[in-house]
């Protein structure tokens, strides 16, 4: 009966240890309301007490010696690494994400002055430039920023997001953002595109004047990279342009259209992305990634528009490369003009079919911070090479301005690693710059914080910030000076 009372005793408490642990995943996987990281602290302090009882009562002197000890730096080893993990109250790993469209809605100076900081506090404790403290220079526009709210007795929600933009501005930093992810959009948006019209100009403002509107709000590392949807009430807000708004569309041979708009013209992006099932049709929900075979060229184009890993990516590749072999292909141009980015393992999978053992890693070359904890990588890659289906011909990797994050890490892998050249654009985001992002939700006004907790920086520093095309056109043309580079070779 001892023996049995015993081996209970040592089941609880391992059972109360795992459960201490498993308030981080369940944080960080499922539950979106926020816990705030003492609940470590306090759970910590009850399984070491639960502990100590149970030890003293079915435990001898020297076991229960050994049972409080583990517990006791066990549980304390958790309480660490919740207030280390950047995924703590963070959205990135959750799905059934709240939904709140954007509105320009009355925050009270309280709410506004407790949203900056809690801004503020996940920038000082993620951010990979801040570990050792904010830089003067966002110091100096977080107390501007502070001050303007508190002589205010209500603040516009687009007056706090234009606050807490224009200080993540002063980071240099692409991926650090406070964007609204449910937007809404003018109604006629997606049957005026099915026609061939763009917006050429809300209330006589150009894309261009708004690019400039919104440039002190924008997070970026070279102004290349700002963009705005003129079709989006949130940006026209963040640009100070009002209603009603007078919307010259265009089509490409100059025909104009006008409309005028008020706020309640505007629809969700639920029944806007609705209304482009109809009038803008995608044919095939993995459309993201398809390859065309030119064996006249002797060219095969694989054409990725995110940087997804699938089993469906993976199958595509095999495809592929199964007829390059078959039909001696020997050219391969990867088409990421456009393509926003997401999983840098994209590479992986297509080095896989290329005759080398091992390579760099864009990931290889980062530096990561989580809160008070920084280490770094470093290192090559084994490749785990598919022999049969090997592909020894010519590179190309087509991109532009808008080929971003893993994107831009596909085609510096390539370069930096000897494997090809680039046709096209600069990627308008440098080498050397930050990612790994963190995201928060904050609910009184439906935005989501982005912060970078790496820094990334080029494979060979020697070849410099940006991805300079060995054949600079644009972007647009970059499929014609292919095939002219192909037909001269």
């Amino acid at each position: 009966m001892n023996r049995l009372k015993k081996f209970g005793a040592f089941a609880v408490i391992i059972i109360i240890n795992v459960m201490v642990f498993g308030i981080i995943p369940l944080n960080v996987l499922l539950i979106w309301k926020n816990i705030p990281q003492w609940i470590m602290i306090f759970a910590s302090m009850v399984a070491i007490a639960s502990v100590w009882v149970i030890a003293k009562k079915f435990l001898s002197k020297s076991t229960k010696t050994i049972a409080v000890i583990t517990t006791s730096v066990f549980t304390i080893a958790c309480v660490l690494l919740a207030y280390a993990c950047p995924y703590w109250n963070s959205d990135v790993f959750k799905s059934n994400r709240p939904i709140h469209y954007y509105e320009n809605s009355d925050l009270t100076q309280e709410e506004a002055l407790d949203n900056l900081d809690e801004v503020m506090d996940c920038l000082r404790k993620y951010h990979i430039s801040f570990a050792d403290g904010l830089s003067p220079v966002v110091q100096a526009k977080y107390e501007e920023v502070r001050a303007d709210f508190k002589s205010r007795d209500t603040i516009k929600a687009i007056v706090f997001i234009r606050g807490i933009r224009s200080i993540l501005h002063e980071i240099n930093d692409a991926h650090t953002s406070f964007n609204s992810w449910d937007g809404v959009f003018m109604s006629d948006g997606p049957e005026m595109e099915a026609q061939g019209y763009s917006i050429y100009s809300v209330n006589g403002m150009t894309e261009d004047q708004l690019e400039e509107l919104v440039e002190p709000y924008y997070s970026y590392e070279t102004p290349r990279y700002i963009s705005v949807n003129m079709e989006s009430l949130f940006y026209l807000d963040l640009c100070g342009i009002e209603a009603p708004y007078e919307v010259i569309w265009k089509d490409k041979d100059g025909t104009e259209e006008s409309c005028t708009y008020n706020r309640e013209d505007f629809i969700t992006s639920e029944e806007y992305y609705d209304l482009c099932d109809i009038y803008l049709p995608s044919d095939d929900n993995n459309d993201y990634v398809y390859y065309e075979i030119d064996e006249e060229r002797s060219l095969a184009v694989l054409t990725l528009r995110h940087c997804w890993i699938s089993d469906h990516y993976r199958d595509v590749l095999r495809e592929m490369f199964t007829e390059i072999k078959e039909h001696n292909i020997e050219n391969l141009a990867i088409d990421l003009r456009g393509n926003g980015g997401g999983d840098t393992y994209v590479v992986n999978e297509l080095f896989r079919y290329l005759p080398i053992d091992t390579y760099y890693q864009g990931d290889n070359f980062r530096t990561i911070r989580w809160n008070y904890l920084t280490f770094d990588q470093s290192g090559e890659t084994k490749n785990k090479r598919n022999r049969e289906l090997e592909f020894d011909g010519e590179l190309y990797v087509l991109t532009d301005e808008e080929s971003f994050s893993s994107a831009m890490r596909f085609a510096e892998m390539i370069v930096d690693n000897g494997r090809g050249e680039v046709i096209g654009e600069s990627p308008a985001e440098s080498c050397n710059s930050c990612g790994e992002i963190t995201q928060f939700y904050f609910e009184d006004i439906g935005m989501w914080l982005s912060v970078s907790t790496a820094r990334y920086t080029r494979i060979d520093p020697s070849r410099g910030d940006y991805i300079e095309p060995d054949y600079p056109c644009a972007g647009e043309d970059a499929i014609q000076t292919l095939y002219d580079i192909v037909g001269d070779n």
